[in-house]
């Protein structure tokens, strides 16, 4: 049996001591931010710029970010208990949505996990949440149980739970992606029309969001939409200019990939995108480093 790829770079990380649209989630309300940690965020934040939407690489960030938030507060077996909740949570994201959730797992797993320090350390001062948050994964039990009698803060469980749903994100954007009508909305916006627009970095990526049509996104809803060749040149371009402009977030990229990795779609979509990148068109280096990009997320762990 094929050994978890999450099994595999987290304990990679944590033996070190030390790697994802989708967007890093929103804080919870009943959560208090996590104390500022920029050398950390600093390292993070370069470490995916280099991974250059890479699925590995950017795992393999996130699984140093993780690690290096738990150093202080963690004991060995503390350690090992949350690194297999994530792991198992991991997997079932994996299982249900592919390559691009499995990025923005780890991405959210980096946010859990230094709220999880935080909270642990005695930094944040949560309140109770509303309403209970359970899980029936028996390996986030044991892990909010160990954590939470090795460090007993007030209300240690009821405030451990409520950072659960921060690893749900991709889930949740898949679901409403595959349920999604055939796409409305074509054509998509120029890149002459973006840049006088005036957006940019994350109000573009808000926008971005926003627009692109969800079910584009969905890996089985894309199957539904008819593309005639301008059309699909329409939405490569479209993409190949918000990547440039946002310099290549993993948000274009991990919804984007739906179209790319398509039965219908994918073959045709990926041409023209080589074809872009070689061309000497002005959108060609755009279009070579997105191309590089969502390689990247097609090719998977390796």
């Amino acid at each position: 049996m094929r050994r978890s790829v999450f099994a595999i770079a987290l304990a990679l990380a944590l033996a070190s001591c030390g790697s994802p649209t989708a967007e890093a989630p929103s804080p919870d309300a009943t959560q208090a931010p996590a104390p500022p940690r920029p050398g950390a965020d600093i390292a993070y934040a370069a470490c995916r710029a280099r991974a250059v939407g890479n699925a590995t690489a950017l795992v393999a960030c996130a699984d140093t970010a993780i690690a290096a938030a738990g150093r202080s507060v963690d004991t060995p077996q503390a350690a090992a208990a949350f690194r297999a909740a994530l792991r198992s949570l991991g997997d079932e994201a994996a299982q249900s949505g592919g390559e691009a959730a499995r990025v923005a797992f780890a991405h959210a797993a980096v946010n859990v996990a230094e709220r999880r320090a935080a909270l642990l350390s005695g930094a944040a001062q949560g309140v109770i949440p509303a309403a209970p948050v359970r899980s029936e994964d028996a390996n986030w039990a044991k892990s909010r149980a160990t954590s939470c009698h090795d460090h007993p803060v007030p209300h240690c469980a009821a405030r451990y739970d409520a950072l659960l749903p921060m690893l749900r994100p991709a889930a949740a954007k898949q679901s409403a992606s595959a349920s999604a009508a055939p796409a409305i909305g074509l054509p998509l916006p120029s890149c002459a029309a973006l840049q006088a627009s005036g957006k940019v970095g994350g109000a573009l990526v808000d926008a971005f969001y926003a627009r692109y049509p969800k079910a584009l996104a969905g890996s089985d809803s894309v199957e539904t939409v008819p593309l005639d060749p301008a059309g699909l040149d329409n939405v490569v371009r479209y993409l190949v200019c918000v990547a440039g402009a946002t310099d290549y977030d993993s948000t274009v990229a991990e919804n984007g990939l739906a179209l790319f990795a398509s039965k219908r779609h994918g073959g045709a979509a990926r041409q023209l995108l080589a074809a872009l990148a070689r061309s000497h068109d002005p959108a060609a280096g755009a279009a070579r480093r997105f191309d590089t990009q969502i390689n990247g997320y097609l090719q998977g762990p390796r």
